[in-house]
């Protein structure tokens, strides 16, 4: 594999020294683990999200990718580069977008804004009048690039934010929490840019986010972080495919039955009605079981949903 087309993390290590006493004379510190000795490998031919609970390490991880941090110990290049050492050859090649982290100016119109980009990075008035079209319709803005951001809802000057972040076309872009705080329908929009700009412009992203749809829509790869450590990394579709699971709700004449059922195939019980979780390989059968040995009022089928396997993943680490 080319080491200039991927990223990679060898036994890293991120330690920070917190303040555990108010004394001024003779303060104690505390030394906190925020990634330890992670270790992978990822070709930016493909999107990469990054998922965990709060404190997992994700921003840090980030931080550390995009050379704003250096690492306590361990190696890291990106697309051939240390990060830390912020060369300029590096920083034309990278984005990022931090939700909720300002970099427009409030009080002039966001096109003024975003023409900065063209001139901090050195690309044509041509160019960028393609990639601000190609963009706006993209992401479905009109007249708010001629208002100053102050004028503008969240979810438009996260638009306006998120363009600025790549409108130079760099090969790799670390969105953190890119769709933190915004409507349905402008996260939805969002999530069908960053495929576009994947697919039209060969861009990859690495997508940190507590929003499991951030990841299962945009990353075919992904990694699970908890506590600094890595409980899983590779195909996304894999993971979830692996770890699906059918809820067949079944409501019966008495709680006597439901129980019965329950002991026979492991389910929950609620009054007369049992909660049956099974692999999709065994949906069929139990069904026809649970069909041809009770009397079953009715039934409900639905697939679990893939919020609830990542939750499931954490809390079983």
């Amino acid at each position: 594999m080319d080491y200039k087309k991927q990223i990679e993390l060898k036994a890293v290590y991120k330690n920070y020294r917190v303040k555990t006493s108010v004394s001024i004379f003779k303060p104690t510190y505390k030394e906190i683990e925020a990634i330890r000795g992670i270790t992978f490998t990822h070709s930016i031919t493909e999107n990469l999200g990054i998922f965990g609970k709060n404190g997992a390490g994700k921003t840090t991880l980030i931080k550390l990718l995009t050379g704003i941090l250096p690492p306590t110990s361990g190696e890291i290049k990106v697309l051939g580069f240390i990060p830390y050492k912020l060369r300029k050859e590096f920083k034309k090649q990278i984005g990022l977008f931090q939700g909720g982290k300002e970099q427009l100016i409030w009080d002039i119109p966001a096109i003024q804004s975003l023409e900065l980009s063209r001139f901090i990075y050195g690309y044509s008035k041509d160019d960028f009048l393609q990639r601000l079209a190609d963009f706006s319709k993209a992401l479905d803005i009109g007249d708010e690039l001629n208002q100053p951001l102050r004028n503008m809802s969240l979810g438009q000057r996260c638009k306006m934010e998120l363009m600025f972040s790549f409108l130079h076309l760099p090969r790799l872009v670390f969105l953190d929490e890119p769709t933190s705080g915004l409507d349905i329908i402008t996260r939805s929009n969002l999530r069908s840019f960053i495929n576009f700009c994947h697919q039209q412009y060969g861009i990859c992203f690495v997508i940190s986010s507590h929003n499991v749809k951030d990841i299962t829509d945009c990353c075919k790869s992904c990694i699970i972080l908890d506590k600094g450590n890595i409980l899983y990394q590779g195909d996304t579709y894999y993971l979830l495919e692996k770890n699906q699971r059918d809820l067949i709700t079944i409501n019966v004449d008495s709680e006597n039955l439901a129980s019965e059922i329950s002991r026979k195939f492991g389910g929950k019980v609620n009054g007369n009605q049992v909660v049956l979780e099974t692999s999709i390989s065994d949906t069929n059968e139990i069904i026809n079981q649970l069909l041809s040995q009770y009397n079953i009022n009715d039934f409900q089928l639905k697939r679990k949903d893939t919020e609830d396997i990542f939750t499931e993943i954490l809390k079983n680490e």
